[in-house]
């Protein structure tokens, strides 16, 4: 039963497939002509005509580490499969009125499916504010996955999710135990190449960041890996051009925090201009009076 279980919404290879799940596993073309471009249906990569075995037969070598997809063998996936309905949410905490209302909004959001960027800065509580999200889809008995596209923000993630929900949280990536099926899914956003219309709702943390932000084929699996018409969040510090054009065509609705969790208003920085006080002063002398002047009102000063 636990090769079935966890065979629920992942993406296979042949001999990837457990034997228990034969009977469940569909199939899925593993390479296809896309606009001409032969392209690879588990990360879209558009595969050049190097890329063949010596009989020929296209492979992909973008989602090569998780083992060889070509064009002569199908790609298998099993539907998913709901969950116990139950009340998982234990975070006793509470939010600040800014965080609450983007909270709340989440929720209002992810029951309507809108696509939603959260930008936030860092320190705004990001992760306390997508508790209500993640706890309406869960306890419904849905599938939540929060990726990112680093490791340690994942570690920590999963640590934070396992203390405020009661169910089971797993982390999957590249150096993780043994993959085990559970409401939520804490990945690298490479593994998201290993799911198939899973999700019911999938965040994605510091969607700016490398590798995934202007990652075709990463988005590509983010894509792949939610359900259709799954409900989607983004969370950012430093949101981009791409994603403020979303904002703007309404493909996604914006949500803004630039207030740290302690609910102080952001330090803005002063440009004062000094050169002519160099006339009075020796350079270091002048940098003496300014950091002694900072210290004594107990504030963080910049120099250039």
């Amino acid at each position: 039963m636990e090769g079935i279980e966890n065979s629920y919404g992942r993406l296979f290879l042949k001999h990837q497939l457990p034997k228990e799940v034969n009977h469940l596993a569909k199939t899925l073309k593993s390479i296809v002509i896309i606009k001409g471009k032969v392209t690879c249906q588990r990360c879209h990569y558009q595969i050049t005509t190097e890329a063949r075995l010596p009989s020929g037969t296209y492979y992909c070598r973008f989602c090569l580490v998780f083992g060889r997809n070509q064009a002569d063998r199908p790609l298998y996936y099993i539907p998913p499969h709901p969950f116990p309905i139950a009340n998982y949410l234990q975070w006793k905490g509470i939010l600040t009125p800014y965080q609450e209302s983007i909270s709340n909004q989440l929720v209002k959001n992810v029951h309507a499916k809108k696509p939603t960027l959260v930008h936030a800065v860092t320190g705004a509580g990001k992760t306390e504010m997508i508790y209500g999200a993640i706890a309406a889809v869960v306890n419904a008995g849905g599938w939540v996955c929060l990726a990112s596209p680093r490791v340690d923000v994942c570690i920590e993630l999963a640590n934070r999710l396992k203390a405020a929900f009661s169910c089971r949280v797993t982390l999957l990536h590249a150096d993780s135990e043994a993959y085990q099926r559970s409401p939520i899914i804490v990945a690298t956003t490479h593994q998201l190449l290993t799911f198939y219309k899973a999700f019911d709702l999938l965040i994605i943390d510091e969607v700016d960041a490398f590798p995934f932000v202007n990652n075709h084929q990463l988005q590509y699996a983010a894509q792949q890996a939610a359900k259709e018409g799954a409900s989607s969040i983004v969370l950012t510090a430093t949101s981009t051009k791409e994603l403020e054009e979303q904002v703007k065509s309404g493909e996604l609705e914006k949500l803004t925090l630039a207030r740290r969790f302690h609910d102080n208003p952001l330090i803005l920085p002063k440009f004062i201009r000094s050169f002519g006080l160099l006339k009075k002063f020796t350079v270091k002398n002048f940098l003496e009076l300014l950091l002694n002047l900072s210290v004594s009102k107990g504030k963080q000063d910049v120099h250039c």
